[in-house]
């Protein structure tokens, strides 16, 4: 293993920062489904004038926003940053996916298992190109001047609630791949989202009221 980080350091790179990606994936996720579960909540109720109304409107807001943040910064280009873009970069290099498959190798014995070790290496690359990068533009769009600053009258470009769905999704995806590659500590599955929002709503529904 020793010398598979030192061939190629990007390999030791995805791997010593894959359980923090996990980590920020997993509250993106669950910040999208509180936001799903209070939706759902906001726009059944038959007392739509209620007190308990606004505080579950801020929640919305402020859940779906924070959302918004992590999946910016899941994304994030910037090289040197611990990001799926970055980790896609390294590993559609043949060299950096030979070295992440000895280490992997070293650590946990051979690759006996269907999908093989190659095969989600292969799913995550796929999955990645999914992107539509024109989305991923105004979603920075927004962070940048809708939420990491407040420069709202510069804010000309934003995104549907449909397509922000869609790209939670992607990140959920990658981020299932990665688990199931690297077995990092966190226990993170493709039904988050969905298990979030109705647990959000089973919490409000048992709630005083």
């Amino acid at each position: 293993m020793q010398q598979s980080e030192q061939a190629d350091p990007r390999a030791a790179f995805i791997l010593t920062n894959a359980s923090r990606l996990i980590i920020v994936a997993t509250r993106c996720v669950w910040s999208f489904g509180a936001a799903e579960g209070l939706n759902d909540i906001l726009t059944s109720r038959p007392d739509q004038h209620g007190e308990w109304r606004q505080p579950v409107s801020v929640l919305h807001r402020d859940v779906l926003l924070m959302a918004a943040l992590r999946v910016s910064i899941l994304l994030d280009a910037d090289p040197t940053a611990v990001s799926f873009q970055t980790v896609y970069h390294a590993l559609k290099e043949p060299v950096v996916q030979a070295a992440i498959l000895q280490m992997l190798e070293d650590q946990r014995g051979f690759d006996v298992f269907s999908p093989t070790r190659a095969d989600l290496i292969g799913t995550y690359l796929m999955t990645y190109r999914e992107i539509d990068w024109k989305v991923h533009g105004r979603l920075v769009h927004l962070r940048n001047l809708g939420i990491a600053h407040l420069t709202l009258d510069q804010l000309k470009k934003s995104i549907t609630l449909a397509e922000f769905r869609t790209m939670v999704e992607v990140v959920t995806r990658l981020a299932s791949t990665m688990q199931h590659l690297f077995q990092t500590d966190t226990a993170f599955h493709g039904d988050m989202v969905e298990e979030c929002r109705d647990q959000v709503k089973r919490a409000i529904d048992c709630g005083p009221k």
